[in-house]
């Protein structure tokens, strides 16, 4: 049971206005990942390359990551409620641009994902701070990890449900989107009934860059292991499909759905494992994943194969969770308590640049980069190589940390959105 409690405004937080939160975060984060397979249906209905695939999910990241720059420090100075409204009306017009795809093509889907992705990333973080809040300091910490459990169920149940959708039921090119755009106005008229937390009129600024004594554990540990994190959890949604469909498998959408289950169900319980590890461990653990994701892939996109996309999603998922919690907890204890977000935000814009490696790769190798099977391959080496970085310096780094709290302490964010 959530249980009551009193906000910084002197308002009464109640156990039910917690519960509308989680709802009104759930159907943020399925809206966020049910767009993957339509897509994927778009770039081949409309005779897309892989390389236009592949941007539309970098314009979501930097949207996010925009949203994660400008998202807090704004909440601080006009309120959580005063953030997370609009970011809701802005997360429906973008639905709406994205139904709109079907008529209007690439141009709209580009405009459409840099919107969700500025919408997604601001309802994430400052939804998440929101929640602590009316949770009460005593059960701040348990309810950053009921957030982050919401939306981890709701990126799992997203892509599945529209996978499912695109592949057999008509109106593949609306009927996801009617579907979250319904749970968008749902979550907007939650919203509304839901009371501020925070007292405005505070100043904040935003602060990038490195805090002094952490170049060494940033570059040694966090980097590699910020590109674990979606590098791999990319396949998933990009090169299993396109490869699986090249070995004549049919059901690419519904497949695309199932491993982006897998992935973010394995993540969410390696967030646990990495804890019990801590970052020492987890780190090169995670690329180990990687790399076994990678060969498992690509026996998965060999003609007959499609049942390895099973095995390979879980370890892509496992690398993704164990990734994350230790890059998090060792940017944590890293740096001093004042820049601790400063170096928070520097290990995210890691993360992101793995999200759109995707892109990168397809900019390097050619358009077809996405489509060969050796691109697993080479990323798995890829990942052994991170693995080497972690295990030796990285570890060596974060050993002799110059200030924080003690190597295998958890840290209690939320996860960003993994659509």
């Amino acid at each position: 049971m959530i249980p009551d409690a009193v906000d910084t405004t002197g308002q009464s937080c109640s156990a039910s206005q917690q519960t509308r939160l989680c709802l009104a975060l759930f159907a943020a984060a399925y809206t966020a990942q049910t767009v993957s397979p339509v897509m994927l249906f778009y770039t081949i209905d409309l005779r897309l390359s892989t390389t236009d695939l592949t941007l539309f999910f970098t314009v979501y990241a930097v949207g996010l990551m925009l949203a994660f720059l400008i998202g807090g420090p704004q909440s601080d100075r006009r309120g959580r409620k005063a953030v997370i409204l609009p970011s809701a009306g802005l997360l429906l017009l973008a639905v709406l641009a994205l139904m709109g795809s079907a008529v209007w093509g690439k141009p709209m889907i580009l405009a459409a994902r840099f919107l969700q992705g500025v919408a997604s990333g601001a309802l994430f973080t400052v939804g998440t701070v929101w929640l602590r809040e009316m949770a009460g300091t005593r059960n701040a910490a348990r309810a950053s990890m009921l957030a982050s459990g919401v939306m981890a169920f709701g990126f799992a149940i997203g892509p599945f449900v529209s996978g499912v959708l695109v592949q057999w039921l008509p109106w593949p090119r609306l009927l996801s989107f009617m579907i979250a755009l319904a749970m968008v106005v749902g979550a907007i008229l939650i919203i509304r009934t839901l009371p501020e937390t925070w007292a405005v009129g505070q100043t904040s600024r935003i602060q990038i860059g490195l805090p002094p004594g952490t170049a060494a554990g940033f570059f040694c540990y966090l980097i590699p292991c910020g590109l674990l994190v979606y590098t791999f959890t990319m396949l998933s949604l990009i090169a299993f499909p396109i490869q699986l469909g090249k070995a004549g498998f049919a059901q690419i959408y519904f497949i695309l759905g199932l491993s982006a289950l897998i992935v973010q169900g394995f993540a969410a319980s390696a967030t646990f494992w990495a804890m019990r590890l801590g970052p020492a461990r987890a780190g090169w653990i995670a690329g180990l994943c990687g790399a076994a994701g990678c060969a498992l892939g690509y026996l998965s996109v060999q003609p007959g194969g499609w049942l390895w996309v099973l095995p390979a999603s879980a370890a892509i998922g496992l690398a993704n969770g164990l990734s994350m919690a230790s890059g998090v907890a060792v940017s944590d204890c890293l740096a001093p308590p004042g820049q601790r977000g400063a170096l928070i935000s520097m290990f995210y814009v890691i993360v992101y640049l793995g999200y759109s490696s995707p892109t990168i790769l397809s900019l390097i190798w050619g358009k077809q980069t996405m489509e060969r099977g050796d691109t697993l391959m080479i990323l798995g080496i890829c990942a052994l190589a991170m693995t080497t970085v972690i295990a030796t310096a990285g570890r060596l780094a974060i050993r002799s940390r110059p200030v924080g709290m003690p190597a295998g302490a958890p840290a209690t964010g939320a996860r960003p959105s993994d659509a």
